[in-house]
């Protein structure tokens, strides 16, 4: 039986190994904390990269605000200790979480921003002012600053950096991130105990839905932000499709990790099942003023969710000829999940939707009311998931 996530503090006294677990801790932190004092702090960063320091890092810089999220995660209390600047991402692409967040650490509005690697807004010059020991890069920024040339631009500089990835390859590479940001920031013994905690959920997860053929799945990324429709392959929130058992329609019609499919496409493939992204995303404007989308995240009631996604079917002309509409298995998740750690709450959400006989018994509320008591600084405030009602 698939359970609520578990604190593994409770885990380790049922087994009776938690002053083994303590002294452990303790000896790793002395012994990491002697090999970065002689020079040696070393890590091999999501891109097989090893990267050296002479010491552990003091001076970080989070390429992406959102590694907030991972940070919290390592201490509650102090979250931005070490972080000297933050990519500008975590107040344009997450109003609502960083809405709370500056409420409890004001300090964020007093750290620089470095601006967008993906747009080009970086410059190495404002980097190497930074004076920073480190600098935490995504995948998709050093992808990025492969093509414009920035990544050369940093080696020139004498910059060190290293990749971390929550986006493109969740199933395989959130654990590693997490070890990554434990080391850089000293908190080894939190990453490992958050690991374990991820691990268990993903792996229930794995055998579970062996057990049976999930439903046939459409990702529908951002419904309303922009034209329909925007989705994703075998990668990001796909990839949780897949994984849970289901059919992410995205891999028959890319071949790009991300790209559009046309309504009629969808429309023709009938899947069996829709999951959308939303957010807080009410002061976003097209080009005839405000935009339709699915209201989720922090501050959103229920009432206002429902109300949202059961609107969903008119963001597109044509839609209501869905099957998934009719039949109640119109789903919709907060868009952030696409890039967090707590990526394993929406995977089991996901394999409740997609594959739903197998998944009966599992409680997503109280798996993510309990994830953010224990792991995150601002709380759980807000409808982080929702199902439209069935139209037949």
């Amino acid at each position: 039986m698939l359970k609520p996530i578990k604190r593994l503090g409770a885990i380790v006294a049922a087994s009776g190994l938690i002053l083994a677990g303590c002294s452990d801790a303790q000896q790793g932190a002395s012994t990491s904390e002697e090999a970065a004092s002689k020079g040696n702090f070393t890590i091999t960063d999501v891109a097989g990269r090893e990267v050296s320091l002479d010491k552990a890092p003091e001076r970080v810089v989070l390429g992406e605000g959102r590694g907030v999220f991972a940070t919290g995660i390592l201490n509650k209390e102090e979250p931005l200790e070490h972080v000297v600047a933050l990519g500008s991402d975590l107040k344009s692409a997450t109003p609502d979480y960083y809405k709370h967040f500056e409420q409890q650490f004001p300090k964020v509005n007093d750290l620089p921003e470095i601006g967008s690697v993906k747009k080009g807004d970086v410059t190495v010059e404002n980097l190497v002012s930074l004076d920073a020991d480190l600098l935490l890069l995504t995948m998709d920024q050093y992808d990025a600053a492969k093509t414009t040339g920035l990544d050369k631009q940093m080696d020139d500089a004498g910059l060190k950096y290293a990749m971390i990835d929550f986006r493109q390859h969740p199933i395989e590479n959130t654990t590693r991130s997490m070890a990554i940001f434990g080391k850089v920031f000293g908190h080894e013994d939190k990453a490992e105990e958050f690991n374990d905690q991820w691990q268990k959920v993903v792996d229930e997860v794995k055998e579970k839905a062996a057990k049976g053929e999930g439903k046939r799945t459409f990702l529908w990324r951002a419904a309303g932000i922009s034209d329909c429709c925007g989705t994703w392959n075998d990668a990001n929130i796909g990839e949780l499709i897949n994984f849970a058992g289901g059919k992410n329609l995205g891999d028959e019609v890319l071949d790009a990790e991300s790209g559009a499919v046309t309504p009629e496409k969808v429309l023709e493939m009938q899947p069996e099942a829709i999951i959308a992204t939303g957010g807080d995303w009410g002061s976003k404007v097209g080009k005839d003023g405000a935009v339709g989308y699915i209201a989720l995240g922090y501050d959103i009631d229920q009432a206002k969710a429902q109300a949202s996604v059961d609107k969903a079917v008119e963001l597109q002309p044509g839609f209501d000829q869905l099957k998934a509409f009719e039949d109640g298995t119109f789903h919709a998740m907060w868009h952030q999940f696409y890039n967090s750690p707590f990526n394993y709450v929406a995977l089991l959400q996901i394999a409740k939707w997609v594959n739903p006989d197998h998944f009966k018994d599992v409680d997503v509320d109280a798996a993510w009311s309990e994830s953010q008591e224990q792991y995150s600084p601002i709380g759980d405030e807000g409808t982080f998931f929702s199902t439209a009602k069935a139209s037949k």
